[in-house]
């Protein structure tokens, strides 16, 4: 799908499987999709459900493949469902689809693709926002395959067959798994639609992955499975982090149990379609800053620590990181005041994370600036979940943080204050009422209920 709608010159927004029907509206309002590719379920979602809730007019319409009309989510035209076991009125079936794609003419498709400029957007993902809703991140064909690219000449020894463990809706899963066989001859795992354990070690095992990439959970959750000493992980050769930072002791003893000859941190961001550092240029002969920095900067791109005007700070001293390239976005899709906020008129892209650099240019991450909850390498602003909980007609206010958790790094929590004269609420009801408002991920699995709390940001 993803070369596919690059060589049409189509936009391919990328939306989390798992949610719900408010988020998945927003999502595809915000840049007016005019198509959607549903798988009918992913593990335990019921997709299909979900979407039908959305969008009623599914099943009361007898409109042809091509003519949804929805009031829900007016732009969206074309439901294209995979899968041969389910068929709805009004939908494509993906499979009919590719068998007519078959049949086009190549020189059809040749012209199609020639026409393409370069510079144009060729993805959007979707990053938490600030205020509740997320922003819209868009990327252009040259910037993704040109940094897909830089990583190649950086890590081509360790690539010739990636597990990538990362769903595909994620960047980190698209320029350092799908786009992968573009620039080289290079083998792509996808152990699973969503993270799972034992798929992943599996893959390992069978197709004798050379690298394993992928958020700290998934390092970690191997390195404590019952059953990872059943599977033969000693192909691996390169291990790519990202997401959060480690701890140097835990990647010391990921290269030493999985085993993997070496680790490696990264650094970037949606906004920069991902990757911005990499300690891999430390090389193997010096394993602190492989290990312990957040790497240096990838070639043709601008790294900088600055003070709060802007101002590079001294070598070793405490700033915000801010990035210049090729790979940065284009733009928050029908957000000008967004993208203005975080793009110069220069071109820097302002991260929001705070670091200090070495002489030598390696970035040590310090902290980040925005109020932001990293849980299993999933980004979730704790604004979005306060206003949902609100939302409870027992709520008078909330406050949403994070606690560090041993698996996921962090785990979501909330302190929430109830109306007076009020039923009163358990953790339950709270989660309970949340489930079909946010995803399950960002629904608080710690909650207090409390007569009062701090208020301000920090």
């Amino acid at each position: 799908m993803t070369y596919a709608a690059s060589k049409l010159g189509l936009i391919k927004v990328n939306i989390n499987p798992a949610y719900v029907e408010r988020e998945l509206e927003y999502c595809i309002n915000k840049v007016g999709c005019k198509g959607i590719l549903l798988s009918p379920s992913v593990k335990s979602i019921d997709s299909l459900s979900i979407f039908r809730r959305l969008v009623p007019e599914l099943d009361q319409q007898s409109s042809l493949p091509g003519e949804l009309s929805a009031k829900a989510v007016p732009t969206l035209k074309h439901v294209i469902l995979t899968g041969e076991q389910i068929s709805v009125p009004g939908t494509h079936s993906y499979v009919d689809l590719l068998k007519r794609g078959a049949q086009t003419s190549h020189t059809k498709l040749t012209e199609r693709q020639a026409s393409v400029d370069p510079d144009s957007a060729v993805a959007i993902f979707y990053t938490s926002g600030t205020t509740g809703q997320p922003k819209a991140a868009t990327l252009t064909n040259f910037g993704m395959l040109n940094l897909v690219r830089a990583q190649w000449e950086l890590l081509s020894p360790f690539y010739s067959c990636v597990c990538v463990p990362i769903p595909m809706f994620h960047i980190f899963a698209a320029t350092s798994g799908v786009l992968n066989v573009a620039v080289a001859n290079c083998k792509v795992i996808f152990p699973a639609v969503l993270p799972d354990t034992v798929a992943t070690m599996r893959a390992i095992h069978e197709e004798k992955c050379t690298a394993l990439i992928g958020a700290p959970i998934i390092f970690s959750d191997i390195l404590m499975h019952p059953d990872r000493k059943k599977y033969d992980l000693s192909s691996l050769v390169y291990g790519g982090s990202g997401a959060t930072s480690l701890q140097i002791d835990f990647l010391r003893q990921v290269e030493k149990e999985f085993p993997i000859t070496r680790m490696v941190q990264g650094y970037g961001m949606t906004e920069n379609a991902s990757l911005l550092t990499s300690g891999m240029w430390a090389g193997d002969d010096d394993s602190q800053r492989r290990l312990g920095s957040l790497g240096r900067c990838m070639q043709g791109l601008e790294i900088k620590v600055v003070d709060q005007q802007g101002q590079i700070v001294p070598i070793g001293q405490q700033g915000e990181i801010w990035a210049r390239g090729y790979p940065i976005m284009c733009g928050y899709y029908g957000d000008p005041e967004k993208t203005a906020e975080t793009l110069t008129p220069s071109g820097w892209l302002r991260t929001g994370d705070e670091a200090k650099m070495d002489e030598d240019g390696y970035l040590y991450f310090v902290g980040r600036q925005k109020e932001i909850i990293i849980r299993g390498g999933v980004n979730i602003y704790p604004i979005e979940v306060e206003n949902t909980i609100i939302e409870h007609p027992s709520v008078a206010q909330a406050q949403v943080f994070s606690i560090p958790d041993q698996r996921y790094g962090e785990e979501v929590c909330a302190w929430i204050i109830l109306k007076p004269n009020v039923p009163k609420c358990q953790t339950q009801d709270i989660q309970t009422f949340l489930k079909d408002k946010l995803a399950f991920f960002k629904i608080p699995k710690h909650i207090r209920f409390v007569d009062k709390f701090i208020t301000t940001p920090t």
